[in-house]
């Protein structure tokens, strides 16, 4: 089977003066540096859902804990409160009791 040479692309030259080579390294650097913000902003991304689904397994875990053992649940929601923010108790307080 004959293979049909496929011609290939010129390789780039070089920009000849500094001024060209220098802005060709600064449009690289402007490239890379868009790269690492995009791999910062995922990295944040990551662990932000990281964050909030461990967050909503314990949650599930403490409901089902609470369900189990309401005489543990009774003992351990005044601790627990202090560290829940206001605005949040009265909702932490109902479900605990429908626990």
């Amino acid at each position: 089977m004959p293979t049909s040479a496929v011609p290939k692309a010129p390789k780039p030259t070089k920009p000849k003066s500094p001024e060209e080579r220098r802005a060709a390294l600064e449009a690289r650097r402007a490239k890379l540096d868009l790269r690492i913000r995009a791999l910062a902003s995922e990295e944040r991304e990551r662990r932000r859902r990281e964050d909030t689904r461990g967050k909503i397994v314990l949650g599930g875990a403490l409901l089902v804990f609470f369900r189990k053992e309401p005489v543990a649940a009774k003992a351990l929601m005044p601790r627990l409160l202090p560290l829940i923010a206001e605005r949040d108790r009265d909702l932490v307080v109902r479900l605990a009791d429908q626990a």
